[in-house]
């Protein structure tokens, strides 16, 4: 049972204004008011809900992402020291053969052996691939 009584103050015109809302909803001036406040209340506890829920699922997120961002940094540091082994290993090996060793030294043709060429096709080809799936995939 309702015992307790709350006053407001408002201006003439907004108090007209209140009254003619309730009357559209068929109800009295005390029960709009009385129904605005109780919904205004929902509205905020499932805003703090949602504030609520937005935090856990952010601290989930984070820490389920730390573990593959490690593993990415893991593969990244794996595929760097893997490409300075070969080159170092190419390296070492050119220098063992009678393969030129100064920029004097060789003799450079001012066309590109096609093999190059088709090497280059092929490349720009597997990373155009690859940016157009990364395309399709971040649309979808």
């Amino acid at each position: 049972m309702k015992t307790e009584r709350i006053s407001i103050r408002v201006s003439e015109d907004e108090k007209k204004e209140i009254n003619l809302i309730a009357e559209k909803l068929k109800m009295n001036t005390s029960e709009y008011i009385y129904k605005a406040i109780k919904d205004k209340i929902e509205v905020d506890n499932l805003n703090d809900s949602q504030g609520q829920f937005l935090e856990l699922f952010d601290t989930a997120f984070k820490r389920s992402y730390e573990q593959f961002q490690k593993h990415l940094v893991v593969i990244l540091n794996r595929i760097e020291f893997n490409t300075r082994w070969l080159l170092k290993q190419q390296d070492i090996f050119m220098q063992h053969l009678k393969v030129p060793q100064t920029k004097d030294d060789l003799n450079i043709s001012f066309l590109n052996h096609p093999i190059t060429d088709v090497a280059e096709e092929l490349v720009l080809k597997d990373i155009r691939t690859m940016a157009q799936n990364k395309k399709e995939y971040v649309d979808e």
